[in-house]
């Protein structure tokens, strides 16, 4: 039994560590799809400033102007993109950060289950010895 409790807490330590590993890769994600937002507010924002620029036009202002457009609403449509994966990404690393939480915490029940029961055991053995002890000393007076 003592073997089993050892593998148990051997397991149960590999599980925290990698449940740890996942959760500091969740956190990075985390302040990367911040920085991916901000960078998606930032660009917003300058797409507006862009069009409300001066109020002369000439056509080469015109067509630099379009083309700063077009270069701002493709580097905008990659941002939301890239953000949506990495929400999704965070989303999956959640789920197996939870799905290792769990299993560290039934790892943890059957330690303490597994040790509950030892105890037990070693309590009716010793009981059981402090009976025969007894009950033979008992035999010898009898004697």
């Amino acid at each position: 039994m003592d073997s089993k409790i050892r593998a148990v807490g051997k397991m149960t330590q590999v599980e925290e560590m990698r449940r740890d590993k996942i959760g500091a890769h969740l956190e990075s994600m985390r302040s990367q799809n911040e920085y991916l937002g901000k960078q998606l507010l930032a660009l917003s924002e300058l797409k507006t400033l862009n069009h409300s620029g001066s109020k002369q036009t000439n056509s080469m202002g015109l067509m630099n102007l379009n083309l700063v457009d077009q270069m701002l609403q493709k580097i905008l449509n990659h941002q939301k993109y890239e953000q949506a994966v990495m929400e999704a990404q965070c989303q999956s690393v959640h789920k197996q950060l939870q799905q290792k939480a769990a299993r560290v915490h039934g790892l943890e029940q059957v330690l303490d289950r597994w040790s509950k029961k030892q105890n037990y055991e070693k309590a009716k053995r010793e009981q059981k010895l402090i009976e025969d002890i007894i009950n033979s000393r008992i035999k010898r007076r009898a004697l």
